[in-house]
């Protein structure tokens, strides 16, 4: 892999993490959210799932572009 593709790949994972912490953890979230209730676990990690596999996409997308 080269760097650009390490570096998309890290931001997706990351943003993937994040993603699952806003949705499952109601106090991470910005004060006029934090009054709805946490996602289910199970509908936290597939929200998780969904950008994971979008970021994988786009690094896939990259690599065949080069």
């Amino acid at each position: 892999m080269e760097a650009d593709q390490t570096l998309l790949a890290l931001i997706g994972a990351c943003a993937s993490f994040v993603t699952f912490c806003l949705m499952r953890f109601p106090q991470t979230r910005r004060s006029q959210f934090q009054r709805y209730g946490p996602f289910s676990l199970v509908a936290s990690f597939f929200g998780a799932l969904t950008i994971l596999l979008i970021s994988a996409l786009t690094v896939y997308a990259q690599a065949v572009w080069h």
